[in-house]
Parts: C-alpha cells; sequence; structure tokens
C-alpha cells in the first residue's frame, strides 16, 4: 500500500459524517474514539497481525503488550516520533507507517469551551513540523462546542490551505 493510498483512504475515512460523537467529555476519550476508527481501517489493510506495528502511539491507555514493545522500537528508529524543533520534542498522537520509510502522522485535538484558536494553531504546528519525519501528516480537529457557522468556516480555510500539500486539517463533527 502507498503512502498516498492509505492517506486518501484514511482521510476519507476520519472525515466521513457521524463518525464521531458530536459531544466528548474530553480530548482523551475524542482521541480513543480516532484510535478505534483508525486501527478498524488499518487492519483492513494490514491484517490483524501486522496491526500493532503498524498502528503506533505513545498514549500508554491505547497500549497492549504488543503495542508497547512496538512503540518502544519506533522509539529507537530512525526517524522515531519526535521532531526536535527550537529544543523541544514535538510528537504526534499516532502514526501509521505503511511502508519500510514511510508513514502519516495524526495529531488529535479536543475544542472545549475556551482557548480555540491556541489549540487550532498548535496542532498546525505540530502537523506542519512532523513532515519532517512523516509523508504526510493529518490534523483532526473536534469542534463540538463550536457554532456551526465557525465549523463551517474552518472547513474552507482548511480546504483553501490543504489542497495540495501534504497536510489535511479535517474538521469534525
Amino acid at each position: 500500500m502507498t503512502v498516498q493510498r492509505l492517506f486518501s483512504d484514511l482521510t476519507n475515512t476520519l472525515a466521513s459524517p457521524r463518525k464521531f460523537r458530536v459531544r466528548y467529555r474530553s480530548e482523551a476519550a475524542f482521541e480513543d474514539d480516532v484510535w478505534n476508527v483508525i486501527r478498524a481501517r488499518c487492519k483492513r489493510h494490514f491484517g490483524r497481525q501486522r496491526l500493532s506495528r503498524v498502528v503506533l502511539t505513545s498514549h500508554q491507555r491505547n497500549q497492549g503488550s504488543d503495542e508497547r514493545k512496538a512503540w518502544q522500537e519506533f522509539l529507537r528508529s530512525t526517524p522515531g516520533p519526535d521532531v526536535q524543533a527550537l529544543g523541544s520534542k514535538n510528537r504526534l498522537d499516532i502514526v501509521v507507517r505503511c511502508e519500510p520509510h514511510d508513514s502519516i502522522g495524526i495529531e488529535v485535538k479536543w475544542l472545549s469551551s475556551r482557548g480555540h484558536a491556541a489549540k487550532l494553531t498548535q496542532g498546525l504546528g505540530q502537523a506542519v513540523l512532523a513532515l519532517a519525519n512523516r509523508q504526510r501528516t493529518v490534523l483532526l480537529v473536534h469542534c463540538g462546542s463550536v457554532p456551526v457557522t465557525q465549523r463551517r468556516e474552518l472547513r474552507t480555510i482548511a480546504r483553501r490551505i490543504c489542497d495540495g500539500s501534504a497536510t489535511r486539517l479535517i474538521v469534525v463533527p
């Protein structure tokens, strides 16, 4: 599976209507649902046996023993999960490895009652920096607490800035 085909499939899956709930109690709850959606989709492409080596996360709550072992190996690999910039390490929530040296990074943000702009710009920055180690990146933003008109505006902006680029900004619900 090529990185472009998998990227297209994953972004279409993540952006599909009603894939995620309208409301979440926390970013961790949203991330858990995203993790499950990505794993289910990748299972179709890579099979159950390879899944723990293909879909990686640093979030221990989503790691079984196989995932923990694969994560530890990933930490020692080149390129690993981190991009060092300005003295800090930047890491996305989920990485999907589709070929020996190709991968897709996915950052998940949940907008709660305030601080929307800061979370959005932080996520965009993370997604762009991750391109140093990933061939494609996705920023998936849950905007359940944001008015519908603002969500529409953000989707329009996302199309404008991401068309033709290696990054996708997906706004749900």
